[in-house]
């Protein structure tokens, strides 16, 4: 007879408890802004406004998506950290409170019609986005904290997954320093202005440069790295050999990473 696997909805339920167990404020609040997403959707087709050029509810509906895949991240990352569990536990409540503060104001400007990012056509549309630059510095401190409690812990064997997080977690930090590349800039797009024609979804500019391309290729290390660490530890045996393959893996990675921010300062489009 034929295994039955068990159901999906099984399965994603077992995620869901493993994830409370891990983070439980990171993994509540990570599905939070998942619900967020999927009520964004629905206010994009009933209000067809925008803002430089996209519908006004694409970039606050973007933001929750990927918010809540770093929440969710974070809630499983956290569960790897065997000491300083209560500084674990502070720094993932920075990581909240931030990103909270972060959607927020993301939502509240789209709802008023205008640009979060780069703002500064009014005092308080200044003061907002400045306030953003704060929330996201004191994110990178924390994400910056945990990268340090993963690089404290001893352990018997480093498997290429436990690489996997650091490496992740250290070319993440690099991708935020990208963020902050972007605010010294004063945009996103280099030989064009800001808001001109985009590749479908991510509204990556597709006739100029674009350093969003290289922070989004940063921060989705910490998830892209620690799966391909997984990948290596069930295809060797060799400890050695896993650490290498992770190693390698991470340069390769970053790779990638540098040669789109070498083409967005060029001024070339990855379309």
């Amino acid at each position: 007879m034929l295994e039955r696997r068990p159901p999906r909805t099984a399965f994603a339920g077992a995620l869901v408890t493993e994830l409370h167990r891990r983070g439980p404020g990171l993994s509540r609040v990570g599905l939070a802004h998942l619900g967020l997403f999927a009520v964004l959707l629905v206010c994009m087709v009933f209000d067809p406004r925008q803002v430089a050029g996209f519908n006004v509810w694409l970039k606050p509906a973007k933001f929750a998506l990927s918010i809540s895949v770093y929440l969710l991240t974070m809630a499983w990352l956290m569960g790897e950290i065997q000491r300083a569990r209560r500084a674990a536990a502070l720094l993932a409540g920075v990581i909240i409170a931030t990103m909270i503060l972060e959607q927020t104001l993301i939502t509240m400007q789209a709802a008023r019609g205008t640009t979060s990012h780069y703002n500064n056509a009014t005092p308080f549309d200044s003061a907002v986005f400045s306030l953003m630059g704060l929330g996201v510095a004191a994110n990178s401190a924390a994400a910056l904290g945990v990268f340090l409690l993963f690089m404290a812990e001893r352990r018997p064997v480093v498997t290429a997954y436990i690489m996997g997080i650091r490496l992740g977690l250290l070319i993440f930090l690099l991708g935020s320093v990208q963020g902050f590349v972007m605010i010294a800039h004063g945009g996103h797009t280099v030989g064009a202005a800001d808001g001109g024609p985009g590749m479908p979804l991510v509204g990556w500019s597709s006739v100029a440069g674009d350093l969003r391309v290289a922070h989004f290729i940063g921060i989705h290390a910490l998830q892209v790295l620690p799966i391909l660490g997984l990948i290596i530890d069930r295809w060797s045996a060799d400890p050695r050999l896993r650490v290498g393959a992770a190693l390698l893996a991470a340069a390769a990675y970053l790779g990638v990473g540098l040669a789109a921010f070498d083409s967005a300062v060029r001024g070339r489009s990855w379309a």
